[in-house]
């Protein structure tokens, strides 16, 4: 179920992906350069304040509230931009619904879920089990950003630079859901390799979470383009200029098809 989203503007439309953690504000930076399109964003369940059941969030469970919130707008086919686990979703949602996609922009993602990709993963379920929520994001800081953006906003590092981003941050149990979930993924690959759609892959040339080979297999298996930037997870936050008019350029040709 999904209870906070925005649709503003006109044109053909775009719906903005979250990551796992994020808020629909977290795309603002992309907004001025997605004009002339209807761009639909919001908070996946558990992203919010509101407390979740006892399951485990996982990417099926997202795309089948993608879907039944793209039914109560009236959208029937639209491009999705997903970045990280919203990454992870819009893969699923293609793959159960490749008539709703006109295109896939794939940022920071992956196919699948492998050893060291688990192993970063519980160690934030760790930590958080550990230490709540701060000491989650404490361990999951240098993860998620590139080295550029922390060495030029050290300020994230300050309790008051914590704070304001915890305060961004769904509730800890929230959190635990969301993870688990995201720890069910299967692998995507055979059947991206029978989806029939144009795709952009972006990776970040500074992302330590999801680095580059996961970029690769994923743009192999669906036949994609691979764009590599100087960027962390978080590349839309760090550089959302250079994000925005990557994905602009995109969405323009796919449109004018």
């Amino acid at each position: 179920m999904v209870d906070r989203y925005r649709l503003e503007g006109a044109g053909p439309p775009v719906v903005l992906l979250n990551g796992l953690f994020q808020r629909l504000e977290a795309w603002e930076g992309l907004l001025p350069h997605l004009q002339g399109f209807q761009v639909l964003r919001y908070d996946m369940r558990g992203q919010g304040p509101s407390p979740v059941g006892e399951e485990a969030l996982t990417p099926g469970w997202h795309a089948r509230d993608l879907e039944a919130l793209l039914d109560r707008l009236g959208l029937d086919r639209v491009h999705l931009v997903g970045l990280s686990n919203g990454g992870v979703v819009a893969q699923v949602f293609a793959l159960e619904r490749p008539e709703r996609v006109r295109s896939l922009v794939l940022l920071c993602t992956t196919p699948h879920l492998d050893t060291a990709l688990r192993a970063k993963v519980e160690a934030w379920l760790h930590a958080l089990e550990a230490g709540g929520p701060l000491l989650r994001l404490r361990v999951a800081l240098a993860w998620t950003f590139g080295r550029g953006f922390l060495n030029r906003n050290p300020g994230l590092l300050s309790e008051e630079g914590l704070r304001a981003l915890l305060a961004q941050a769904p509730p800890g149990e929230n959190q635990r859901r969301l993870l688990q979930g995201f720890l069910t993924l299967e692998d995507l690959r055979p059947r991206l390799r029978r989806l029939s759609l144009r795709t952009l892959v972006v990776a970040g040339e500074e992302d330590l979470l999801f680095p580059l080979p996961y970029a690769r297999e994923l743009a192999e298996a669906l036949g994609a383009e691979l764009a590599l930037l100087p960027l962390g997870h978080a590349a839309p936050v760090e550089d959302p200029d250079r994000v925005g008019q990557l994905v602009r350029g995109f969405l323009e040709v796919r449109d004018a098809v």
